[in-house]
């Protein structure tokens, strides 16, 4: 698994680490294309974190002290037949003196996972790593 997300609390910061590529990743979006060259994306998958007071700046997230959870999402690209391929995603969030928490899903085009924040409070520091695989196992992100 690999360190993608950092999240901070209220004035929570979660700041997104992670290699760059030539799509459009953001610090809650990340492009996870086969990359055709000269630079042409085919079979557009995802992953997305989200949550009711997520904001992002300048590659640092936060979320409000009573933001008990992240939703992550993996899903296939939404060409035509490709949502019909098979999903997994595993996330691990870890935070000082909390210990970590480990969910995971699978699911026909898309996986959404509930990430708990635990202990949440001002200044809390959590990171958040995870690993997906599309198209019935046989393409891996990151």
């Amino acid at each position: 698994m690999r360190r993608i997300f950092v999240l901070v609390l209220a004035g929570t910061i979660v700041s997104l680490t992670g290699a760059t590529s030539w799509a459009e990743n953001s610090s809650i979006l990340r492009d996870c294309s086969f990359l055709a060259l000269p630079v042409a994306s085919v079979d557009a998958d995802f992953v997305l974190l989200s949550g009711d007071t997520l904001k992002s700046d300048n590659g640092k997230l936060t979320v409000l002290p009573t933001q008990d959870s992240l939703d992550l999402t993996a899903s296939e690209s939404t060409d035509q037949g490709d949502q019909a391929g098979h999903v997994t995603l595993t996330a691990t969030v870890t935070a000082p003196e909390i210990g970590s928490v480990t969910v995971s899903g699978a699911g026909t085009g898309s996986v959404i996972l509930a990430l708990p924040l635990n202990g949440s409070g001002v200044g809390r520091v959590y990171t958040i790593s995870w690993a997906a695989t599309f198209d019935n196992g046989m393409h891996m992100c990151p």
